[in-house]
């Protein structure tokens, strides 16, 4: 399963740290990483680093890589790779070279196995919930709090954990085909059943709001919300690897043949161009912001760079393929493997901007968090009371309680102004954040809560527009998240002000 990145937080990045390299200018500019010292806006940009083979765990600063903001005191085990990050709880899942699931918490310090269960087709949308399938067919979902065991109808084959806290789960049928079953964990009621005319291990991928399942020639797609079938999409070539971008317009596809990467227009339904490649393609890999899609080359190790915005091939890279490397960093640099070093290149340029020396010998893993930051040596302090204003005082001589008599002969001092306790900003719930108002609106009136409908609030990033699609704000994130239940959508929490 691939590492999931809420929308809402590839925005807070994209508006953080979007580097030189994905704007306009000098390519010297293009290329140069952003100063240090610049004050932070949003989360801290981080890498993760520990030894292949299993070690310490060490976070660094990004885009210095030379300072260290926290280590672990335990070793963790190899990780083979990330499941997913919770920017909220501290969070981070992975399945380590053995095959055993496990979370690294930041806040508490610890590094712990989810399970020693062996397990098929892991995968996790929030870092605490992380499902997988046992020898038997039953999907187990393991939580800090404890685990929780579905026996499905038929023996599953995979599971597909969904951003709004929904699974949907795959059996292989007879005749190669599939039946999958929505359901939110963990009740065991099935909401939704639909039957696949494709395997359970047919590669797949949400865009959006649907679901797309690479049949031959075609994507299959469905509904995420109740599994409903939208129109299929025709394909000069049977898939073998599918990636969507963040938003879900479009659906890149390596065909079975051929040097080329289709592009799928997921509102037209339809393929919109295809771009051509100097050799064949084996896999691809997105970029978290949605910037650059980075392609595999089949028969050596290099990674091809497609400007997304443009749908253009930039040039390669020599890169061998790992699960943690390539990757983009939020700054736009790309992050490659490059004999026993790690080298960033610039996204834009691809000219060289950095090397780590031996840091293949590291798996790597970039994200965003604020939770490192120190705290305000306010919030240490203990909260102290004037002796004045203890009643149990009064009548009591002097000597025995250390505090000189009070003046009686002076007016009282003037109270300081009562504190004020600011006013709660309240939760929102985020369906979608788009570029396009018109888009933003058609997918607003489609949303619906009860006696509300979902608005449309404009906000400006770096000069550029956002129509982002939101309820609320409500009192309590437990309201926010019924709210966003009930919607039947994929939806993300935050606390503030829409």
């Amino acid at each position: 399963m691939s590492v999931r990145t809420p929308l809402a937080l590839a925005l807070v990045l994209a508006a953080a740290a979007c580097g030189p390299g994905d704007r306009s200018g000098p390519a010297a500019a293009h290329d140069a990483f952003p100063s240090s010292s610049t004050a932070p806006r949003g989360p801290d940009l981080l890498v993760l680093r520990l030894p292949r083979s299993g070690g310490p765990v060490n976070v660094y600063a990004y885009p210095a890589l030379d300072s260290i903001v926290w280590s672990s005191s335990d070793a963790a085990p190899a990780i083979d790779h990330v499941l997913a990050f919770d920017d909220d709880a501290g969070l981070l899942a992975y399945v380590d070279s053995r095959g055993l699931p496990g979370r690294i918490d930041f806040r508490a310090g610890e590094i712990a196995r989810a399970t020693r269960t062996k397990l098929a087709d892991l995968g996790s949308a929030d870092a605490s919930a992380i499902y997988g399938v046992t020898k038997e067919g039953s999907v187990l979902r393991l939580t800090p709090s404890g685990d929780w065991t579905l026996k499905p109808p038929q023996p599953a084959r995979a599971v597909i954990p969904l951003m709004d806290g929904a699974l949907v789960v795959l059996a292989a049928l007879r005749g190669d085909s599939t039946e999958a079953w929505r359901l939110f964990p963990p009740e065991s009621r099935l909401l939704d059943t639909v039957k696949i005319a494709s395997s359970a291990r047919a590669p797949h991928t949400e865009a959006g709001d649907r679901l797309y399942f690479a049949e031959k020639r075609t994507l299959i797609g469905f509904r995420l919300r109740d599994l409903q079938r939208v129109k299929h999409i025709s394909l000069d070539a049977t898939p073998r690897a599918l990636a969507a971008t963040p938003s879900g317009d479009r659906i890149y596809v390596v065909p079975d043949s051929g040097d080329v990467v289709a592009v799928v227009d997921r509102y037209r339904e339809e393929v919109s161009t295809t771009i051509d490649l100097p050799g064949t393609p084996a896999g691809l890999r997105m970029d978290p912001l949605g910037r650059y899609l980075l392609v595999r080359a089949a028969d050596e190790d290099s990674a091809w760079v497609i400007a997304v915005a443009t749908n253009t091939l930039l040039g390669a890279l020599p890169s061998k393929w790992r699960e943690d490397l390539p990757y983009v960093a939020a700054d736009g640099a790309i992050a490659v493997a490059d004999g026993a070093d790690v080298v960033f290149y610039g996204g834009t340029t691809l000219q060289l901007r950095k090397r780590v020396a031996k840091g293949a010998g590291d798996f790597w893993y970039g994200f965003a968090w604020s939770g490192f930051r120190p705290r305000a040596a306010s919030l240490d302090q203990p909260v102290t009371f004037p002796v004045d204003s203890v009643d149990s005082t009064q009548g009591v001589p002097p000597e025995s309680t250390g505090v000189a008599p009070r003046d009686t002969t002076r007016p009282p001092a003037a109270l300081p102004p009562a504190a004020t306790t600011p006013p709660t900003r309240g939760w929102v719930v985020s369906f979608a954040a788009l570029l396009s108002e018109e888009r933003a609106r058609l997918a607003a009136s489609q949303i619906h809560v009860g006696s509300e409908t979902a608005r449309v609030v404009p906000t400006t990033r770096d000069g550029q527009t956002i129509y982002r699609v939101v309820l609320g704000p409500y009192p309590t994130r437990e309201d926010a998240d019924r709210v966003g239940r009930e919607s039947r959508q994929n939806y993300w929490v935050y606390e503030g002000t829409p």
